[in-house]
């Protein structure tokens, strides 16, 4: 009998990976003769080993974060079906931090120098990143999962540990329990990063890690260390303002510092914080009066790119004229214009069914309705909060009556068998002004404008042009400040 090779379509990926990275490394190669070799030299390449890569990628939806010479955040993907297991990073700087991330939370950063081609492979389901032009050790390339192998003998670090706890206990504005709990964690957490300073120091004289690398992970590990500090040691409260005004002048706020995603990071988490906290965007944010330095310039770019979609159009663009000098760069300020402008010009492409099954288009409406400003609720018969709202949205009607003004009612539920009962129930059974809609899936209109959470309310001008993506909701002063305002009469 002939014996069978099990590791047969394993090892048949692996050749047939390793012929293409060969193919491509020699395409790169031939094309440096042809092009200038400086642009060729001055990028990153990403090589999956094989399919098993790929394929644990694609299960694991990990990817690849880095921050791109533009200051943004970018992202590298691989299907664990497709070929073209390669990415590349186009950077003119001599080092770049690579992030790896996955659904089940792992993170691990790294170090790369320009000029690197990384494999990367597995080793016991974990991935390994291995440097093929040039020699680095283990430790230069995989810091940081050996140190959770050697320090904690865990896929996560103490300070992971503290900050899944702390996320899951601060989802709301009032702290919840497990306070004895967060601080415990808090202290292990500390402790650990003690640890990681030393063992970083015992690689560094043991020349495992390069001198340029133990910098980077010294810098990253006191930045935490820091971060940390304005965690409430005994509720584990966060101090985000506090922590953003330490942060600004200190070492980590330069050029350098605005390049590293785990100060992104940091921008993102100071951001989140400050949207539940002070949801109304405002120019007197400290996030928009400090954006001399580069961490400054960062928040400010993260703040206008979170808040200017919940403006009205006039009052974004009045932000955008007044703060894009200000940006770190060109390319941000570009980047907010062509966002703002493609949220101003998206088509309402939202096909209508009304009562007695009549059918229209919010295109047709707008033109059928002009001369009158259109306030559009957005609502669904499952959300409490909707239902609640209407007693306010038909006050605001009758408030408006005789101001060219109308409430437009649309549903967004998926089921609409019952959906005329409902409206006469809550009495906003209105002839041309209650609709549901018919095409959720295909619109880019609610994709654009992110009509995920209701109740949400829109504003159209009496030329049928949106005017407010984020309208006040009905039962609101605002509402009432902003339609005096631009209401005739």
């Amino acid at each position: 009998m002939e014996r069978t090779d099990t590791n047969y379509p394993a090892k048949f990926n692996r050749l047939i990976f390793t012929v293409l990275g060969v193919l491509f490394l020699f395409s790169c190669n031939s094309t440096l003769q042809d092009n200038d070799q400086d642009d060729q030299k001055d990028q990153i390449v990403l090589m999956l080993e094989d399919s098993m890569v790929g394929d644990l990628l694609a299960k694991r939806k990990g990817s690849f974060m880095y921050i791109d010479d533009e200051l943004f955040s970018a992202k590298i993907e691989f299907s664990g079906k497709s070929l073209s297991h390669y990415g590349i990073i186009k950077t003119k700087r001599d080092f770049l931090e690579l992030a790896y991330r996955d659904h089940s939370q792992t993170q691990y950063s790294y170090l790369f120098q320009k000029g690197d081609t990384v494999l990367v492979k597995l080793n016991e389901q974990n991935i390994w990143m291995e440097t093929v032009n040039r020699k680095a050790s283990p430790y230069e390339t995989n810091l940081e999962l050996l140190r959770n192998r050697d320090l904690y003998q865990s896929a996560y670090s103490k300070l992971q540990d503290f900050h899944l706890l702390w996320k899951s206990n601060y989802a709301s504005v009032t702290p919840g329990g497990l306070r004895e709990e967060l601080k415990q964690y808090r202290k292990e957490a500390v402790e650990s990063l003690t640890l990681e300073l030393s063992w970083i120091d015992s690689l560094r004289a043991e020349k495992s890690i390069s001198a340029i690398s133990a910098k980077f992970y010294t810098s990253k590990a006191r930045f935490e260390l820091k971060k940390l500090n304005y965690f409430g040691e005994e509720d584990g409260a966060f101090d985000a303002r506090g922590a953003f005004r330490s942060f600004l002048g200190s070492e980590w706020d330069t050029q350098d510092g605005a390049q590293t995603i785990y100060l992104h990071d940091f921008a993102d988490f100071l951001l989140s914080y400050e949207m539940l906290h002070h949801p109304i965007p405002s120019t007197t944010s400290p996030y928009v009066t400090n954006s001399s330095s580069p961490f400054g310039k960062l928040m400010l770019f993260s703040y206008l790119n979170q808040t200017l979609p919940y403006l009205p159009f006039e009052e974004a663009a009045d932000w955008l004229t007044s703060y894009e000098d200000r940006l770190a760069n060109q390319a941000q300020a570009e980047f907010l214009w062509t966002s703002f402008e493609a949220l101003r010009n998206q088509r309402p492409d939202l096909d209508l069914i009304g009562l007695s099954k009549s059918t229209t288009t919010l295109e047709e409406l707008l033109v059928q309705k002009k001369g009158k400003f259109l306030y559009i609720d957005f609502w669904a018969a499952w959300c409490i909060p909707c239902i609640q709202s209407f007693p306010s949205s038909i006050a605001l009607q009758d408030e408006y009556k005789n101001r060219e003004f109308e409430v437009i009612y649309l549903s967004i539920d998926r089921n609409h068998k019952y959906w005329e009962d409902v409206v006469e129930k809550y009495h906003i059974a209105i002839p041309n002004r209650s609709f549901f809609v018919k095409n959720l899936e295909e619109s880019g209109f609610l994709e654009k404008l992110k009509v995920d959470v209701i109740p949400r309310y829109l504003l159209f001008d009496q030329e049928g042009k949106l005017i407010h993506p984020y309208a006040p909701r009905a039962n609101s002063e605002e509402v009432r400040v902003f339609l005096d305002k631009i209401l005739p009469g």
